[in-house]
């Protein structure tokens, strides 16, 4: 069976287009462990934290952690030269080899001001107050309904109190101790 040129081509071109590829992902670390990574509102995992992403442009990366501030940071990730027209389509089908582009952020966490509980009594003063100055509504809401309960089912008729049975051995008269010996 003899073969073509244009199907040998074909052979070659295909096997060629599946093995390049560009493989994306960041490395998100921080100088706190276990810190919670966001991307664009999306749990990735604690730091550090790895993930893939499709494009390049702007991300919004959060990280959190109880005893430190949230950072929450816009960060831009620029394009290479081979995700540009015509490059992309070279280095994502044509390529022979795959193409690794490993973005690294690091965020710088701070330690979480404690807040006294002076200040959080005159805030919460400050608001009682000022709740106190509003205006009347205009129109109160109307009071709700009561809430419709279910009757109660109906209690089970008593049942009848079984009769004790009659004991086989009488009871000893007082002062005499019982035989208790096998016989």
């Amino acid at each position: 069976m003899t073969r073509t040129p244009r199907f040998r081509l074909s052979i070659v071109l295909a096997t060629v287009a599946v093995v390049g590829c560009v493989d994306r992902k960041f490395v998100i670390e921080s100088n706190v462990p276990n810190a919670q990574i966001y991307i664009d509102n999306k749990s990735i995992g604690a730091a550090p934290a790895y993930a893939p992403f499709e494009y390049y442009g702007y991300y919004t990366v959060t990280a959190v952690h109880p005893d430190y501030e949230t950072v929450v940071m816009r960060q831009h990730i620029a394009a290479p030269w081979y995700a540009y027209p015509p490059f992309d389509f070279l280095a994502e089908v044509v390529w022979p080899f795959p193409i690794r582009d490993t973005r690294r952020i690091y965020i710088e966490m701070v330690p979480a001001a404690k807040p006294r509980t002076d200040d959080i009594l005159n805030a919460a003063e400050q608001l009682r107050l000022r709740g106190q100055t509003l205006p009347p509504a205009e129109r109160p809401a109307a009071p709700r309904p009561p809430r419709q309960t279910q009757p109660p089912l109906p209690s089970p008729s008593p049942l009848p109190t079984p009769t004790p049975l009659p004991d086989p051995s009488p009871a000893p008269p007082l002062g005499v101790v019982p035989n208790v010996l096998p016989g």
